[in-house]
């Protein structure tokens, strides 16, 4: 739940805030991702988590500007690229993030919809097409999947959020051999993008000469200053924002509230 800081933001203060109070053990994970371990071994009929973070967003460029940006250096980059030699490389260095999971499974629907594409011969291009592709043919409702869908769900129904749209892309670039992680953070409240007042998803895919660069299926545009990360992993399986046990009969029920703002 704690923001990163990276070449893009900066973590300026970060509060958590138990109801009631709990033992902590603040660690990192695989992946870089700041991780709180929290304990109650007192009875509580309901825990409340509250945390409140000031970031600092260091990409100035809106979402066009940024979009432009990376394709100039896209391809500039892949002109002097052997791409079949950093396809090589890249499956070693980067081999977690080209791998198929439970959520993004190499599906026969996925293959043949990957192979209309170019993959990384196509750069920075592709993987915008391959977003506005799905931006294009499915449709953006809440509460038709649950956070345990794979892409099965919205393959089949053609609806889905942002999770879904996420994961599906993953499954895309990755088949090609585009290394992808799943990103999970947060975007302005009342603003303009899908996804709001809630914690959302979006994608980062890595090509030579840009490195990482993030892209939102859900909204088909490029990650820009108006995303906060929070979190990246393989899928949404690793970057639970919340999960854990407890003992006991009582049934559990999870309320989330997300407020951002632009100061």
């Amino acid at each position: 739940m704690t923001p990163m800081t990276d070449q893009n933001q900066r973590l300026l203060s970060f509060q958590l805030k138990t109801e009631p109070l709990g033992a902590l053990q603040q660690s990192m994970d695989a992946f870089g991702n700041q991780v709180h371990t929290l304990w109650f071994p007192e009875p509580h009929d309901q825990l409340v988590i509250e945390t409140r973070a000031i970031v600092e967003n260091q990409q100035v460029e809106n979402s066009i500007v940024q979009h432009n940006n990376i394709l100039r250096n896209s391809d500039a980059t892949l002109e002097y690229v052997d791409i079949e030699q950093w396809s090589k490389q890249i499956k070693q260095s980067h081999a977690e993030w080209l791998m198929e999971t439970s959520y993004c499974p190499f599906l026969p629907e996925v293959q043949m919809m990957a192979e209309s594409f170019q993959g990384i011969s196509g750069g920075w291009p592709e993987i915008y097409k391959m977003s506005n592709y799905i931006y294009e043919n499915f449709t953006y409702q809440e509460q038709v999947t649950a956070v345990g869908s794979t892409i099965d769900a919205i393959l089949s129904k053609k609806v889905g959020v942002c999770q879904d749209f996420s994961h599906l892309l993953l499954a895309l670039l990755r088949f090609q051999g585009i290394p992808a992680r799943y990103v999970s953070g947060y975007i302005p409240c009342g603003g303009p993008l899908r996804g709001s007042g809630a914690s959302h998803a979006w994608v980062e895919a890595y090509l030579p000469g840009i490195g990482w660069q993030g892209i939102d299926p859900t909204n088909n545009c490029t990650v820009n200053d108006a995303y906060v990360k929070v979190a990246h992993g393989r899928d949404y399986l690793d970057i639970v924002p919340v999960k854990g046990l407890y003992c006991g009969r009582a049934r559990q029920n999870l309320q989330v509230t997300v407020y951002v703002q632009v100061l």
